[in-house]
């Protein structure tokens, strides 16, 4: 176990529902394997007893935050890392939330929204804060406690500012799930990873999987004017980001190239990094860099 009395090689993921899901997660455990975690669960108030019943030895080992929680946490040591977000298509992802509900995977919401009974209309007219502007709020600072909001004095266009100067100022990289090798490989640049190659963990059950009508559609874009907005001002400056570093986007193009290849062998092998450059070579006779 290793002791720290900074955060300089700390590392808090910022997830926002919804965005990054479990391949992100995987490829996270794996870029951070053996060290000790601190995972945010929702509740600020439930997460900030938890930390503060660590002992300080417990407090020094954390090298990886991640879960839910709005961008100021209450918890110092989180507060100060370094910190990552990824940002999702604001449609995308209320859509993806919904299915989510839709099959009884959150549990907060599995008595009054059950599956067997599950209603999409009801739902994007149920007033829960998570359909509404989440991504530009909890890069502010957004509680859940019931329907709770810290923000609802600002008007929409202080939110959206606010929300994209704290992306811009006090997040070290985002990614968007949109561009999600594209995001991968820029967090490595900037934080030192190994190759994160991974294996797609979100495969849907198309036999569960809801249907938008329009009138769903425009329901959802009426919630997230905020989100749709700054949305498009963080993906303007992401791509810039990309589209200017001709060495970033060379390591781009060969990692999709090797992932594609890559991916089977984690399916079938498991692991990431000098495991999978092995099976690599192995399988392929290949020596690519990846």
């Amino acid at each position: 176990m290793r002791y720290r009395s900074d955060n300089v090689d700390r590392l808090r993921f910022l997830q926002i529902p919804k965005t990054a899901g479990s391949t992100f997660s995987r490829i996270l455990r794996n870029q951070y394997k053996g060290e000790n975690r601190f995972r945010f669960i929702g509740d600020n108030i439930e997460d900030r007893k938890r930390f503060s019943s660590l002992t300080e030895k417990e407090k020094l080992s954390i090298t990886l935050f991640t879960g839910h929680a709005p961008v100021v946490s209450g918890v110092k040591e989180a507060d100060e890392a370094q910190k990552i977000t990824i940002l999702r298509d604001p449609v995308s992802r209320v859509k993806s939330f919904c299915q989510y509900v839709s099959v009884g995977k959150s549990s907060y919401l599995l008595d009054k929204f059950p599956p067997e009974s599950f209603n999409l209309d009801d739902f994007l007219y149920s007033n829960n804060s998570e359909l509404t502007n989440l991504q530009s709020r909890m890069l502010i600072n957004y509680e859940r406690n019931g329907s709770e909001l810290v923000i609802g004095t600002l008007s929409p266009e202080e939110i959206k500012a606010k929300a994209l100067d704290n992306l811009f100022n006090k997040i070290t990289c985002y990614g968007l799930q949109e561009y999600f090798d594209e995001s991968l490989i820029h967090f490595s640049s900037m934080l030192g990873w190994r190759s994160p190659h991974y294996e797609n963990m979100n495969k849907k059950n198309k036999r569960r999987l809801l249907k938008f009508e329009n009138h769903h559609i425009d329901r959802i874009v009426e919630l997230n004017l905020i989100d749709i907005e700054f949305y498009k001002a963080a993906r303007e400056r992401f791509l810039c980001i990309i589209e200017s570093d001709e060495q970033l986007k060379k390591k781009i193009e060969a990692f999709k190239r090797t992932q594609k290849l890559a991916s089977p062998i984690i399916k079938i092998y498991g692991g990431t990094g000098r495991y999978v450059k092995k099976k690599y070579r192995l399988v392929f006779g290949e020596d690519e860099k990846l």
